[in-house]
C-alpha cells in the first residue's frame, strides 16, 4: 500500500506552527513505539480522531543491529513493513476518505546511546551512530533525531561547542546519505544539551540556535525542524521527578520560534493534566512519550495477572515472577532509578514493593523474551476458558488508549488532521 509521499514532517511541523500563530495551538505528540500493542492502538486512534500520528523509536527500541532492537527485533526496515501491515489490517488508505498522516522518525540519534556503545571511543562511536542513520535513511524514515548530549567514557572530552561540532557532522553525514540514496526530504531534529533536566535561560538557548544555523549554512544544509529544550521534565521510575519548569516551557518555544524552528519536549511522561494542556498555550509543538504508554500495557498486562491467581484454576501463567524475573536479567532497568537509589537486581529479589515497581518501569524491555511471550498466552488463554475476561487483547488495547487519549485531548489534536490537510492541500 503506498503511503503519501507529498506532505513532508517539516510540511506538518511548518502548518502547525502557522496555525498557533493564528490563534489554533496543537501540541503534536511523538510516540515511542514499545510494543506491536501500542502502534496498532496509535494506528487506530489517529484515525478515529484525526491527528497526525508521529512514531519516535531510538535506536535500541528499533536497531539495525543483528537481531534488531529490543521491540520485536525489529530493524528500521522491518519496522516500516510491521507498521504498513498493522494499516493494511485497519483498511487505512491515506488517500482515502478518512484522513489518516503518519511519520516515522528515529529518536537520539548519537553517540554513546546505545547500551553497547557506552564505552566506545569517539571514532567507534561515532560510526556506529552513522550506520543507524544511514539504515533508517535507506529504510524510509521521515525524521532524524540527532542528539550528541550523552555522556561519553572517561577518557573521551566531551563540552558544548564539541557537541555542536559532531552535531554538525552527523547531520553533514545524513544529508549526504539521503542525497546518495536518493530519498526524499527529511525532518532533522537538534538540540545541544540532554533532553531531562532543568531548563535554560532564552539568551543562551538562542545562542547555541544561532551557532548551529550559521554553520548549516556555511555548509549549505537545510534548517532543522525541530529544536530540542529543556523544560525541567526527568523521568524516574513511575514520575516526572523533575518538577516543570514553567519559565523555560514558555519562553524557549518563542526563542525556538524566532529561528522559524518548532519547538520539542522529550519526557513528557507522567507529567499531570494541567501541565500538559499548557503545551499547546505556550507554543510547544511537540513533545514525545514513551515509557508512560508501555506502564500502561505492563500494569494491564499484571493486573490480569491478578485475576488469574483468584480466579483461575491450576495450571497458571506465572506471568509476573517470569517477567520480573527476565527484567532483572535482561533490562537496563537502572536507567530509570530514582536520584540515590542503588538496587541491584540481587537486591531487589528481596524487595517485594520495589520489584513490582521495576517490573512495571522496565517489563515492556522483556514483552517479546520468549518465557514472557509464553507466560502472556498462557494468561490469556487461561483468562478466557475460566470465564474471568472474555476478550485480554482488548483489555490492554483499552489501558494504551486510554493512555494516549490523555495526551492527544491535553494537547488539542483531536481533528488537527483536517486543519493541517485543508492549508496544504
Amino acid at each position: 500500500m503506498p503511503f503519501r509521499t507529498d506532505i513532508t514532517l517539516d510540511d506538518v511541523v511548518r502548518t502547525v506552527m502557522k496555525l498557533a500563530r493564528n490563534g489554533d495551538r496543537i501540541t503534536l505528540l511523538g510516540i515511542c513505539p514499545m510494543s506491536q500493542e501500542i502502534i496498532s492502538s496509535s494506528i487506530e486512534l489517529a484515525t478515529e480522531h484525526a491527528f497526525p500520528l508521529l512514531f519516535v523509536a531510538s535506536r535500541n527500541q528499533v536497531s539495525e543491529d543483528e537481531g534488531g532492537g529490543y521491540v520485536m527485533g525489529l530493524t528500521p526496515e522491518s519496522f516500516l513493513r510491521k507498521i504498513e501491515d498493522i494499516e493494511k489490517s485497519h483498511g487505512i488508505n491515506p488517500y482515502g476518505k478518512r484522513p489518516y498522516l503518519r511519520f516515522v522518525c528515529v529518536d537520539h540519534c548519537g553517540p554513546w546511546y546505545k547500551e553497547r556503545e557506552k564505552n566506545l571511543g569517539e571514532k567507534e562511536a561515532i560510526e556506529s551512530v552513522k550506520t543507524s542513520i544511514r539504515a533508517c535513511i535507506k529504510a524510509g524514515y521521515s525524521g532524524i533525531h540527532i542528539d550528541c548530549s550523552f555522556k561519553p567514557p572517561a577518557n573521551v572530552k566531551v563540552d558544548e561547542s564539541k557537541i555542536i561540532k559532531l552535531t554538525l557532522d552527523l547531520f553533514e553525514f545524513a544529508e549526504s546519505e539521503r542525497i546518495r540514496l536518493g530519498k526524499p526530504p527529511v525532518g532533522y531534529e537538534i538540540g545541544t544539551e540532554e533532553t531531562a533536566g532543568a531548563g535554560i535561560t532564552a539568551s543562551h538557548f538562542k545562542e547555541s540556535i544561532k551557532k548551529v544555523l550559521t554553520e548549516l549554512k556555511r555548509r549549505n544544509l537545510p534548517e532543522p525542524i525541530f529544536v530540542i529544550g529543556k523544560t525541567g521534565a526527568r523521568v524516574e521510575m513511575l514520575e516526572n521527578t523533575g518538577g516543570f519548569d514553567y519559565s523555560s516551557a514558555s519562553s524557549l518555544p518563542l526563542a525556538a520560534a524566532e529561528f522559524n524552528m518548532g519547538f520539542k519536549e522529550h519526557n513528557a511522561d507522567y507529567l499531570s493534566p494541567l501541565i500538559l494542556s499548557l503545551h499547546p498555550e505556550y507554543g510547544i509543538t511537540a513533545a514525545n512519550v514513551g515509557p508512560y504508554f508501555a506502564t500502561a500495557q505492563t500494569r494491564a498486562l499484571l493486573d490480569m495477572a491478578d485475576m488469574e491467581e483468584k480466579k483461575a484454576g491450576e495450571n497458571k501463567s506465572n506471568l509476573y515472577n517470569v517477567m520480573g524475573s527476565a527484567v532483572l536479567e535482561k533490562a537496563p532497568f537502572h536507567k530509570w532509578l530514582k536520584k540515590g537509589d542503588e538496587w541491584t537486581a540481587d537486591g531487589l529479589k528481596n524487595m517485594p514493593a520495589e520489584l513490582r515497581a521495576i517490573t512495571l518501569v522496565a517489563g515492556h524491555y522483556v514483552y517479546y523474551d520468549a518465557e514472557v511471550r509464553g507466560a502472556i498466552n498462557k494468561l490469556f488463554d487461561n483468562l478466557v476458558k475460566s470465564n474471568v475476561l472474555k476478550d485480554p487483547e482488548g483489555y490492554v488495547n483499552l489501558a494504551i488508549r486510554n493512555a494516549i487519549m490523555r495526551y492527544v485531548d491535553a494537547f488539542n489534536l483531536r481533528g488537527s488532521t483536517l486543519k493541517i490537510l485543508r492549508i496544504l492541500e
